[in-house]
This record gives structure tokens, C-alpha cells and sequence, in this order.
């Protein structure tokens, strides 16, 4: 009888390795939303292949690939085959990775997005198993050094043509500053076109032209961001929903879900160790 795969998604937060998390999954019909991370994503495809939007290109990642999005950046995922795909998500604050590698990873536009490397592949795999294990917090910083080097070394050898870029649009970014400062607020478009000196029509086009989503969905990725900070420190899924910007639970549930393969209550009681 043939194995059938079905959907599960565990995320892990190993307790000595402070910035650090991972997700472990098998999706078959989940797509995320546009969102983002605040820290570096390293996702290994192990079967199937992802495709994925990163602020306005498709890219497509089959097992045997490794894909890099940096923090900050705005970007979607769903499964590029009818089967679906399983992959492990390493997610590293920057600060984080600065610690491991002491200097920056590389910069935005030479970044791969997706690559192929046999040994920065088996460093990824060994750092993922050892969390499933006891008693390892010192091997797991080992491994984590190790797939770090490995990672910095896959990116420096691979050769990136700097993408064409027309640059920030000003408003945009004046947009953008002001949903990270008011991201609570149930502000109107009127009001951010106004405080950016743009018609509210003329926004939405520019804002979603260079970021890739509208500004409503760019302050709901930044919502659920807020969410994970929350639950990360302790806060309960209802409070964290208000205190987030949703107007409940369910409602933060639903989009929670969609931005990260997993319930706010799952995310909350994540931990490095086999269940």
C-alpha cells in the first residue's frame, strides 16, 4: 500500500540557542500569505518543491535545494507540485547570525535565493536532528556554527548579477514607516496617502508595485510579526490577538495560520524536543 502524505507542521525553538527557530513541515495544499520575518529564513526542500513570490519574483525550490530570504523581505510559498512538498525551515535572527559568523551574511541584491550545495545541505540536515534530541544544547551550537559556515561559504561561491533596481520609491518608504509606527492604529488609506504627500490610488499602485502586496496586507504581515513576538515572550493567544491589532482570537488564528504553517497556540508552545 502506498504511503500517502499528509499535512503536519512543527515549529521548534531550541532553548540554548537564543534568536534561533525552526519549522519542520509537510505541506500539501497550505499557501502562505504574503508576510514577513525578522529574521534570515534557510528553508532545505527534502521532496516535492516550493514556489514561492519574494517582493515580486517567482522562484521555484526542488528537493536537493536550499532558498535564503533575507529579513524584512515580503514573500509568499505554496507547493510547485501536485504532491506537495516537505521541507525544514531554519529561521535566524540577524543578530543572531552575526554571532555565529561574526560579519554580515552578504548583501541583499548579490543574495541567491536559491542554491544547491551538497554540504551546506548535510550541515543543515545534521542541525536538524540534533534538536529532536535530549541533553544536546552543546552539540546543537556546534551544528548550528557549523551549517553558519557552511552557509556563508554556498552564498560567497555562488555568483549573483545584481537585479536591476529603480530604487526605493520615497513614498513607499515613508509608507512603510509609517504602518511600523501606527501598525495598532485603524488608520485609513486616506490618512497614510495624505502623510506620504500621494493619492490614495496612486499609492496603492506604487506600494504594491515595489513591495509586492498592498499596504493593509504589509501592516497584517507586521501584525503577525507583533503576534510572534508576543507569544515568544509568554503573552496568551487571546491577549496577544488584541494587543497584536485583531479584533479576536479567530481572527488572529486565521491569518496566524497563513503566514506561518502553524496556530498561535502551537507557535506559543513550540520547544526543541521529541514530542
Amino acid at each position: 500500500m502506498q504511503h500517502c502524505p499528509r499535512e503536519q507542521a512543527t515549529f521548534l525553538r531550541p532553548r540554548g540557542l537564543a534568536g534561533v527557530e525552526a519549522l519542520h513541515a509537510t505541506f500539501l495544499s497550505h499557501r502562505y500569505v504574503p508576510h514577513v520575518h525578522d529574521a534570515w529564513t534557510v528553508a532545505q526542500v527534502l521532496a516535492g518543491a516550493a514556489c514561492f513570490q519574494l517582493e515580486g519574483r517567482w522562484h521555484i525550490a526542488a528537493a536537493g535545494n536550499v532558498f535564503i530570504i533575507p529579513p524584512g523581505a515580503v514573500h509568499t510559498g505554496e507547493s510547485a507540485t501536485a504532491g506537495g512538498y516537505t521541507y525544514r525551515v531554519l529561521y535566524l535572527e540577524p543578530w543572531a547570525l552575526r554571532d555565529w559568523l561574526d560579519h554580515e551574511l552578504w548583501s541583499k541584491s548579490e543574495l541567491p535565493v536559491v542554491l544547491r550545495s551538497r554540504q551546506l545541505s548535510r550541515a543543515l540536515s545534521a542541525f536538524h536532528a540534533v534538536l529532536l534530541q535530549h541533553q544536546v544544547l552543546l552539540e546543537q551550537g556546534e551544528v548550528l556554527a557549523s551549517a553558519s559556515r557552511k552557509l556563508y561559504a554556498a552564498v560567497r561561491q555562488t555568483t549573483v548579477d545584481p537585479q536591476p533596481s529603480r530604487g526605493p520609491h520615497p513614498a513607499v518608504q515613508s509608507a512603510r514607516g509609517y504602518i511600523h509606527d501606527r501598525w495598532q492604529e485603524d488608520f485609513t488609506l486616506g490618512e497614510l496617502a495624505s502623510a506620504v504627500g500621494m493619492s490614495p490610488f496612486h499609492l496603492v499602485r506604487t506600494f504594491r508595485s515595489q513591495v509586492g502586496v498592498t499596504p493593509s496586507a504589509y501592516r497584517r504581515a507586521v501584525r503577525v510579526k507583533a503576534a510572534q513576538r508576543l507569544l515568544r515572550s509568554g503573552v496568551p493567544p487571546a491577549q496577544a490577538a488584541l494587543d497584536a491589532g485583531f479584533y479576536d482570537q479567530a481572527h488572529l488564528n486565521r491569518h496566524f495560520k497563513r503566514a506561518t504553517g502553524v496556530t498561535p497556540g502551537r507557535y506559543a508552545t513550540a520547544n526543541a524536543g521529541p514530542r
